[in-house]
C-alpha cells in the first residue's frame, strides 16, 4: 500500500488540487479541491469502486 493519494477532478480532468480544513466534508474528506474549477476531486480508489459498482464508464481522456 502506497502512501501518495491520486486526485483527479470529475469535472475538467485535472489533477492539480489545493487542500483546506474549510473544505472538508463526508464527501471529500482530505478537503482537496480542483484550482481550475473548484470541484471537490476524487481519489482513483474511488473511481475504482465506482467502474466495479457498473455506475458507467469513466473517460480521463481529454
Amino acid at each position: 500500500m502506497s502512501d501518495y493519494i491520486h486526485f483527479r477532478c470529475p469535472c475538467c480532468h485535472g489533477s492539480q488540487y489545493r487542500t483546506s480544513t474549510f473544505d472538508v466534508t463526508e464527501s471529500n474528506p482530505f478537503g482537496a479541491k480542483c484550482i481550475f474549477c473548484k470541484s471537490p476531486m476524487i481519489t482513483f480508489d474511488h473511481i475504482a469502486a465506482l467502474a466495479s459498482s457498473g455506475a458507467g464508464t469513466l473517460d480521463f481522456r481529454k
